[in-house]
């Protein structure tokens, strides 16, 4: 746990860099005026698309791509992606045919920043109707500690490689708890994700004195959340790039959710930096999956969910092997439960599945969870299932949360 003096030394240095932010958000602004003074051809639009390709035809797909955000990847799977418009003719030229999902990906995430900055958008009569940055949930963390000290304490378990700190809500911890984990935001452009975890913390805070099955699994449980494992690369899709995946290493970026030390450097993952799953120089060289581990061992978890987005997707080990888990049924009966309970919330179905029926991930949090300390973990793809991607509307927050509280109580329920 990082000291007071040292957060509080982490938290002034991002004043200045704030500040920082700010004026390169002005210089952007100029440099837009002037291409549209100067006549300069405009860059041109991305489309978000969905393709039905083949294992003769996914690579190419890939390689015209500017961005590819399916997690589900392999030949009969539908493969989203980023190109181009120009790019377009060159899969019609090849006989490929898509489904359009985001007519142009960077206007919607101009329309949703346009949003946000709206003052509308604050909505303070309900903190979970809008996206909030990474100094919001901070906030919000550190009152829901004062509201219920006795119940909730908030600690930086680290920080981030640009210093940010990596806070933990701890909830509930009576003798004998069982010791839960859940996080969100290992990559950064999952917003949903830090919504979600955030929510769930609220729930399990305020809902304490007045839902039973929520004061039984406080009161039977030691709860870490930690909603953004990414700060740097969270606060950096805020104000730079909204599709950003990786950490801000070097401006490069490490993909954390491939930087464990199972299988790490394995299939799935990338030794090549500007790729969106470089697996970093080494297993845990990033301080945002080090404190992580260190929070894993040391509060001897033994559940644990991953919160990412999108897909509807109820994943559990393993990812970088075909190999069933020696837990394989364990693993299948207490899923069926929970996705069972996210469909409850909703009617919106989460498919159960070994996360390898999807594609090869190796270095994953999940399967060294699971690998290194022998804990039940499960990496849960939030919404949507697709067609608008990762910019889901904030009205869906909420119902999201809805899910995946239902997810959280009933893995501790079905495991009691």
């Amino acid at each position: 746990m990082l000291r007071p003096a040292v957060v509080s030394r982490i938290e002034a240095q991002f004043l200045g860099r704030r500040a920082a932010v700010a004026w390169l958000a002005v210089a952007s602004l100029g440099l837009a005026l002037c291409v549209a003074i100067g006549g300069l051809r405009a860059p041109p639009v991305r489309v978000a698309i969905r393709v039905a390709c083949t294992a003769a035809t996914c690579g190419f797909v890939e390689a015209l791509a500017d961005d590819v955000w399916s997690e589900q990847r392999g030949p009969g799977l539908p493969l989203d992606v980023v190109v181009s418009a120009d790019a377009l003719d060159e899969l019609a030229a090849a006989g490929l045919s898509w489904q359009v999902l985001v007519p142009d990906v960077d206007l919607a995430a101009r329309d949703e920043a346009r949003r946000l900055h709206d003052p509308r958008a604050q909505r303070p009569a309900d903190w979970f109707g809008e996206y909030r940055d990474f100094d919001a949930i901070s906030a919000h963390l550190r009152q829901l500690a004062a509201l219920a000290p006795e119940r909730a304490q908030l600690q930086a378990i680290g920080g981030s490689v640009e210093g940010r700190p990596l806070w933990a809500l701890r909830i509930g911890g009576a003798p004998g708890s069982t010791p839960m984990l859940i996080n969100g935001t290992q990559h950064a452009r999952e917003w949903i994700a830090a919504m979600v975890t955030t929510c769930v913390a609220d729930r399990l805070v305020n809902g304490y004195d007045r839902d039973p099955a929520i004061r039984a699994f406080v009161d039977h449980t030691e709860l870490w959340v930690v909603p953004v494992v990414n700060p740097d690369g969270y606060e950096y899709s805020w104000g730079s790039r909204r599709f950003w995946r990786k950490n801000r290493r070097g401006g490069y970026g490490v993909d954390l959710n491939r930087n464990f030390d199972v299988a790490w450097g394995g299939a799935g993952s990338s030794r090549e930096r500007r790729s969106d799953t470089f697996h970093g120089e080494h297993a845990f060289s990033e301080p945002e999956t080090a404190a992580l581990r260190d929070l894993v061992k040391r509060a001897h978890i033994a559940l644990h969910v991953d919160f990412h987005a999108y897909g509807q997707l109820l994943l559990y080990p393993w990812g970088h092997t075909p190999a069933p888990a020696k837990d394989r049924d364990r693993y299948a009966a207490k899923g069926d439960r929970m996705a069972s309970a996210m469909f409850a919330a909703h009617d919106m179905p989460y498919a159960l599945m070994p996360s390898i029926e999807l594609y090869p991930a190796a270095g994953t949090m999940s399967d060294w969870v699971y690998g290194e300390v022998d804990a039940l973990s499960y990496t849960i793809e939030l919404r949507p299932k697709g067609g608008i991607g990762f910019v889901l509307p904030p009205e869906q927050i909420r119902p999201t949360c809805d899910e995946g509280l239902a997810a959280v109580l009933a893995l501790r329920g079905a495991s009691r």
